[in-house]
């Protein structure tokens, strides 16, 4: 069991915030934001009522989905473990990944997510005061992490004030128990 967070216990963040620096970031980051631009032409999209390009409600297969999925994959795992839970295929390959591309004066208002734990890997992120923001907990983010969080936590992205454009993936992940690796590993090993 490996537990790769930076999270746990850093002030008053909560116990169940998971943030992991991807280690290929400058590898996969091209490749991704040009995915995400071929599906951006693929599907004709436009900026949303908001000002900012998105794919959330488009129901066909992601460019980027397959890369985005196999990312995450190795910190989903440790997310996993540090619960007791494991991740099954079909569960995983049923999550739907999505992308939002933010431009100045642009934003996302509060809301939460469903399932288990929101993914959110901040793809570009030039000025760090324009992470998400979380209505319990001031997180300092940074581009080229991942962070996991419970998906019932309100949250929003910031107007965007830079001239910078703010892109992320997402995704929400559900897990099962494991009951294998808590009867091996003992439940004291789960207590954070």
């Amino acid at each position: 069991m490996t537990n790769s967070t930076i999270s746990n216990s850093k002030g008053n963040w909560s116990n169940n915030i998971h943030i992991f620096d991807v280690e290929d970031h400058e590898t996969v980051k091209p490749i991704l934001l040009n995915q995400i631009d071929k599906m951006v032409d693929i599907n004709q999209i436009s900026p949303n009522e908001e000002g900012y390009l998105y794919d959330y409600n488009i129901k066909k297969p992601r460019t980027y989905e397959k890369l985005f999925m196999q990312t995450i994959y190795p910190y989903a795992v440790d997310v996993a473990e540090m619960y007791g839970l494991m991740i099954r295929a079909k569960e995983y390959n049923k999550a739907m990944p999505w992308f939002q591309q933010y431009t100045q004066n642009t934003a996302f208002g509060w809301h939460q997510h469903d399932k288990h734990f929101a993914v959110v890997y901040y793809l570009e992120l030039p000025e760090m005061s324009e992470a998400t923001e979380f209505l319990n907990h001031d997180i300092p983010l940074k581009e080229g992490q991942i962070i996991f969080f419970p998906t019932f936590l309100v949250h929003r992205s910031p107007i965007i004030k830079s001239n910078t454009r703010k892109t992320i993936i997402a995704t929400n992940l559900e897990f099962v128990v494991d009951r294998e690796m808590i009867k091996n590993y003992g439940e004291e090993s789960f207590k954070h």
